[in-house]
């Protein structure tokens, strides 16, 4: 899949080049040129998987070309660890919990997310990551 540049749609790039060049030229984001379409029966389908599951399914829409599906699952699997439960607030209105990560906050999601995808992308190279919070959520 490749994704473009939203400031630069000159500037196109592989998944994995977004992920290890993190923006685009003039701090643009990357975005994909395609989305993928579900079906209803597919969507159905998937509500029915559990989370890391489901989620490789989406994932592999727009990158099974780079990674396959049975290495996002895989890779998925070791980001989340923890519950992301849905409370009932009221009829019809949930809360997703995003704290139960390993440092209560919601940047759990996607930092040990593109940690996955980082060291799957570097392969056998090293790889160091450095992590910022806002102060407000992070366990100390």
């Amino acid at each position: 899949m490749k994704l473009y540049n939203l400031k630069d749609h000159n500037e196109q790039v592989s998944f994995a080049q977004a992920v290890t060049q993190g923006l685009g030229k003039h701090q643009g984001l990357f975005f994909p040129h395609d989305l993928p379409e579900f079906s209803l029966t597919e969507i159905d389908e998937m509500l029915a998987l559990d989370f890391v599951a489901r989620s490789a399914k989406i994932l592999s829409a727009f990158i099974a070309e780079e990674i396959p599906q049975a290495v996002l699952q895989e890779r998925i699997g070791a980001a989340f660890t923890f519950p992301a439960p849905v409370s009932k607030v009221q009829d019809d209105v949930g809360c997703l919990e995003l704290f139960h990560g390993p440092t209560l906050a919601f940047k759990d999601f996607g930092g040990r997310f593109m940690a996955q995808m980082l060291t799957h992308i570097a392969g056998d190279k090293p790889v160091t990551i450095l992590t910022a919070t806002s102060g407000d959520t992070a366990r100390r």
